[in-house]
């Protein structure tokens, strides 16, 4: 008989604590589970789980040879190499050479698009403290409008473990020069930043033109 990730209580089910959570609050040996799904007789699948990673790290997960996942009793050849491929896309997601925004023409590159759309966007690059972009976030607006909060800007930098945040949003007018109320918003951006250790390094206006508002010298950014 198999122990199925559904035969756990509900409030301890890694499934369910992901959707109430988020990914992050899952422990390793909860995350292995979700992969592997199912335990064995007198052992549920997160103790399955738990075993494993009380043998191999969770790192070199990529370096065993399918035989000697398969010792664990209850671990199969499919369940194996689930095991083996998850861990592989791992090590080659930290291989693979991150995108880097050191001037303003690698974030021009980024936001040519923003030229073309036809309702407002904001677009926050999280950035890592050797300015490598650690992910993406946009948020969607009106024809001359984004709606925001601070708190949802500096949630994205702070799941992402990021030491700096660069600002792009676009006018549909094509009027790229940054008005009062992007002053106002930025300023205080950078004030919030300063509190949570997360550097706001440029907002930048995407109209006919881009618009570097650090460029411009208005306000004074991080480092």
């Amino acid at each position: 008989m198999d122990y199925r990730i559904k035969d756990l209580p509900e409030s301890e089910q890694p499934r369910q604590k992901l959707q109430d959570h988020g990914v992050d609050s899952l422990t390793e040996a909860e995350l292995l589970s979700l992969i592997i799904r199912t335990g064995t007789e007198g052992k549920n699948v997160e103790e399955l789980s738990s075993e494993i990673l009380s043998s191999y790290h969770i790192s070199s997960l990529a370096d065993r040879k399918l035989e000697e996942l398969k010792q664990f009793r209850g671990i199969s050849d499919v369940k194996a190499s689930q095991v083996l491929a998850v861990g592989e896309l791992s090590r080659r997601m930290k291989n693979e050479p991150r995108q880097k925004i050191d001037c303003l023409s690698d974030l021009e590159a980024l936001v040519q698009d923003m030229k073309y759309l036809e309702t407002e966007e904001l677009r926050l690059f999280l950035l890592s403290s050797g300015n490598e972009v650690l992910g993406k976030h946009t948020f969607e607006g009106r024809v001359d409008s984004v709606n925001f909060s601070y708190r949802e800007i500096f949630r994205e930098a702070v799941r992402s473990n990021a030491a700096a945040v660069i600002m792009a949003h676009n006018h549909p007018s094509g009027y790229s020069r940054p008005t009062e109320k992007d002053v106002k918003t930025t300023k205080q951006m950078i004030e919030l930043g300063e509190k949570l250790d997360v550097t706001l390094l440029d907002h930048v206006i995407v109209g006919e033109d881009v618009s570097s508002m650090r460029r411009s010298n208005r306000l004074e950014f991080g480092d």
